[in-house]
């Protein structure tokens, strides 16, 4: 496959291929493509001086990719004026998403939309942009808008629904249900127990009604996500179909990924009290469990015995690993073998292992999950960059994403979008989606999921240094080895935020490992190495169950004294130290990890990262309080040359010093980052 040399640095994969099933083979980066091709070698100064170069102009790959709503009557002029607009402000790429407010006659894979599409990416070629495309009208994904069901009824969602035994509509059900078993809790009640359509929808592109008024929305059928037939429809309506009408955009790099959008199983507004799965999907989910859950379906709404908890909670998980094997691992598998990228995100914030199947692992910071002040450490959401990084560092991706600022309200400032991105970076996060960039304000769509961060905000004029700052940190995010010795073990379908705050304000990083990814890791008494990460202390934390093939792999460094039960309520497992709270957790990460980054400020974020020979350290004040404190890092061992790079304008700042003096004075504003550079 050939594509320009944009795209060839961003996304092209090499021949190392990337362990974890369906992933394409991992990212190359220019410079080791550079040096390999040239056969030179650089010395230290030649290599400082090109990362300061790249830094102060990044590559335009690290661009934002924000969602561009397509939310109105289109016209190529307009289209051709925004691309330009975006690219004049350091905007160079985008992603089209097809949105609320489209006329009938663009609807979803219609003639004209396409058309428009291709307008799209002909302005993004002469332009050297990237784009995404987005494969959903609207979302979540996996329906095409309707047009899976349309095809054939039978692959609407559906999901599980109980009824009293006795009941009319258990003796007479609707044609459409099928019998599943008849079960009785601990009061002796019986329930006769349906696989039943979900009802639930997806939001469409098309207002219904006077959009003066109000309007409502057209609201697809979801299809059914845990039957293959229904994925494979998708594929061939959205996927393929994108490829048959853009594959010269795909073959020379102008796209570099398709988006997919938090798919639902039941879809959204299904039936009130339905759970996830159905009877077609059962063998599936029975495959994971290793064993028959049907005489247990009862759980999943009561507790019947005292087991039942632990196994609705591994149903739970068995039916996420059938979404991931079916629908992201379907999609994922297209993508490979057709030269691009997975990107998006998955449902749920805590989702770690469904990540392995996307080459641009992802998650979405939408609705205010994530604030200055208390929000920063929210125990539902705020696992989900670190989960995102992790999964990038582990599978061998390159990048990884947020789609970011959704549904922030109209007050959304400047101010908290700078936070919201540091919130990011320091946490590893390399790529963002910014929603969202509107091409119409007309009517209800000013306030369709505000606000728009883009053309139509206060402060679009300076929006180029907003731009290149956000460039500069994914570039030093990537093509970089994370520094983080310590890693916090998780099951595939929940990353915890257990101690994640004691960690991060004492500067003690951390990376989301999944126990899966240990049959893919070195484990001996030092701990854990996986790619290009080395975890000298495993953290365990409660709801982490590790499985016994786990803690086999896991001997040598059990052995060692390296995993670290996180208090009595994490699981048993022989051989573990336990921390009884945070203090002593953070003591025996000390102990085991050490120190990087010593300093009195518990508002700094750190994070570590060894790009080219150079250590870099990302600095980020995420309080209100001024920070004024001596600094030391671990990579300093006071005879290397130091210096400050400013991610607002690029510069370069040395760092004057007594040789052999390792101690700095770290001065940061509320809300504002640094970086310091030992080389």
């Amino acid at each position: 496959m050939q594509r320009n040399d944009l795209s060839r640095r961003a996304f092209i994969a090499t021949a190392s291929a990337c362990a974890c099933a369906g992933c394409a083979p991992g990212f190359a980066s220019e410079s080791s493509d550079a040096s390999e091709s040239s056969g030179n070698v650089e010395n230290a100064a030649e290599r400082v001086e090109r990362l300061a170069k790249e830094f102060r102009d990044p590559p335009r790959e690290f661009t934002i990719l924000p969602f561009w709503f397509w939310n109105d009557a289109l016209d190529h002029d307009e289209l051709a004026r925004q691309i330009a607009d975006f690219d004049a402000h350091g905007v160079h790429g985008f992603t089209i998403h097809p949105r609320i407010g489209l006329p009938e006659d663009s609807g979803w894979m219609s003639p004209k939309l396409l058309a428009a599409m291709r307008f799209a990416l002909e302005e993004a070629r002469k332009r050297k942009m990237l784009v995404l495309l987005y494969d959903e009208g609207m979302y979540p994904s996996g329906s095409s808008a309707g047009q899976v069901v349309a095809e054939n009824k039978d692959y609407a969602a559906r999901g599980f629904t109980r009824v009293k035994a006795d009941s009319e509509v258990a003796k007479n059900p609707p044609d459409d249900w099928n019998y599943v078993v008849e079960l009785a809790n601990a009061k002796g009640e019986k329930f006769a127990i349906f696989d039943a359509p979900s009802k639930g929808v997806i939001r469409g592109l098309h207002y219904i009604g006077d959009e003066s008024k109000r309007p409502g929305e057209f609201s697809p059928p979801a299809a059914d996500l845990l039957n293959p037939g229904a994925v494979d429809t998708f594929i061939r309506l959205v996927y393929q179909r994108f490829y048959d009408e853009f594959e010269e955009f795909f073959k020379d790099g102008t796209v570099v990924g398709v988006f997919t959008d938090e798919p639902s199983i039941l879809g959204r507004g299904p039936v009130r009290d339905m759970k996830v799965g159905n009877l077609a999907a059962l063998p599936t989910i029975n495959r994971y469990l290793g064993y028959d859950f049907k005489p247990y379906l009862l759980d999943l709404w009561e507790n019947v015995d005292s087991e039942s908890a632990a196994r609705r909670k591994a149903y739970e998980k068995a039916v996420k690993l059938a979404l991931e094997e079916i629908y992201y691992g379907k999609i994922s598998q297209w993508c490979v073998d057709h030269g691009t990228y997975l990107c998006g995100h998955p449902e749920s914030s805590s989702d770690v292992g469904v990540l392995r199947k996307f080459q641009i692992p992802g998650q979405d910071i939408v609705w205010r999950y994530i604030e200055p002040g208390a929000k920063a450490f929210d125990p539902k959401h705020s696992m989900m960059a670190k989960v995102a990084s992790s999964a990038m560092i582990h599978n061998g991706a390159r990048r990884n994403l947020n789609e970011i600022f959704g549904a922030y309200g109209h007050e959304l400032t400047f101010d908290e979008m700078v936070w919201l991105i540091n919130w990011c970076v320091v946490r590893g996060q390399n790529m963002f989606v910014p929603h969202a960039f509107y091409y119409s304000l007309r009517g209800p769509r000013l306030e369709e999921r505000p606000p728009d961060v883009g053309p139509n905000s206060p402060f679009w004029n300076d929006y180029a240094r907003f731009a290149n700052y956000i460039a500069r940190l994914c570039w030093l995010n990537a093509d970089s080895t994370c520094v983080a010795p310590t890693a916090m073990l998780v099951d595939s379908d929940f990353a915890t935020t257990w101690a994640t705050r004691s960690l991060m304000r004492a500067q003690l990083d951390f990376n989301y490992l999944e126990f899966r990814s240990l049959a893919e890791s070195r484990v001996d008494s030092n701990g854990v190495e996986i790619r290009d990460a080395r975890y000298r202390t495993l953290l365990l934390p409660p709801g982490a169950n590790p499985t016994k093939e786990a803690l086999e792999t896991l001997a040598p460094a059990i052995a060692a004294g390296r995993l670290v039960r996180l208090s009595e309520a994490a699981a048993k497992v022989d051989g573990a130290r336990t921390a009884q709270n945070d203090d002593e957790a953070l003591a025996i990460v000390r102990e085991l990890s050490g120190v990087d980054v010593k300093i009195a400020a518990p508002g700094l974020r750190a994070r570590h990262v060894v790009k080219d020979g150079v250590d870099f350290y990302l600095l980020a004040n995420e309080e209100e309080e001024s920070i004024a404190a001596p600094i030391e890092f671990a990579a300093d061992d006071g005879s290397r040359k130091a210096e400050r790079w400013n991610p607002w304008t690029g510069e370069r700042a040395e760092l004057a010093r007594e040789k052999g003096d390792r101690v700095f004075t770290l001065e940061l504003a509320p809300r504002q980052t640094t970086i310091f550079a030992f080389f």
